[in-house]
Order: C-alpha cells, then sequence, then structure tokens
C-alpha cells in the first residue's frame, strides 16, 4: 500500500539521519536496499517484535525502538514517525511488564 510504504521508507530516512548525525557512515542508497529487502521479503513474514507484541510477551521495543527515539532527541534529529511507533507499542509492553 502507497501509504504505508510512505511510513516506513519515512521510519527508514529518520534512522538514517540519526545514524548520520552520530557519525556512522551508511550507503547512500540504504532506504532502497532496505525497501527491495522488504519488497523481497515473503508477504506473510512478522517480525519477533510482531509476534511478541501479538502474543501479550514483553518485546525489544525499548532497546530497538525507544533507543532510536531517545538518541534522536539526545543528538537533535527529529524521529516522528518512530516516535508515533514507539508511544504506540508503549501501552502493550507495560502491559506484558506488569503480567511478568
Amino acid at each position: 500500500m502507497p501509504e504505508t510504504r510512505s511510513v516506513l521508507t519515512a521510519a527508514i530516512r529518520e534512522v538514517k539521519a540519526l545514524a548520520e548525525a552520530r557519525g556512522v557512515t551508511l550507503d547512500a542508497d540504504i532506504v532502497d536496499k532496505t525497501m527491495a529487502f522488504m519488497d523481497g521479503s515473503d508477504p506473510g513474514i512478522k517480525t519477533s517484535m510482531q509476534r511478541d507484541v501479538e502474543a501479550g510477551r514483553v518485546t525489544e521495543l525499548e532497546s530497538m525502538i525507544g533507543y532510536i527515539v531517545h538518541l534522536g532527541q539526545e543528538s537533535n534529529v527529529q524521529t516522528p514517525v518512530m516516535g508515533f511507533a514507539y508511544a504506540m507499542l508503549k501501552p502493550g509492553q507495560l502491559r506484558a511488564l506488569e503480567n511478568l
């Protein structure tokens, strides 16, 4: 879907911008390469985080998406898409932590 693709592309660009702000050199075409990888993946593929969210388990939210958001704040790099994803996933994470 074009709308979903646009959001995913924006998220990847945020990570690229953050990496560059932190001195990490990525391939100039990393966004295109990442999207090509996604395009070549099985349509039914699920990430481990997605499987954990669906099962109500604790995820790697903080060490992945949360880290990007917090590092973006520290680095003065805007990460609105990743921030939105973090905000949407955080309640499920808190519920899973309460059930430990």
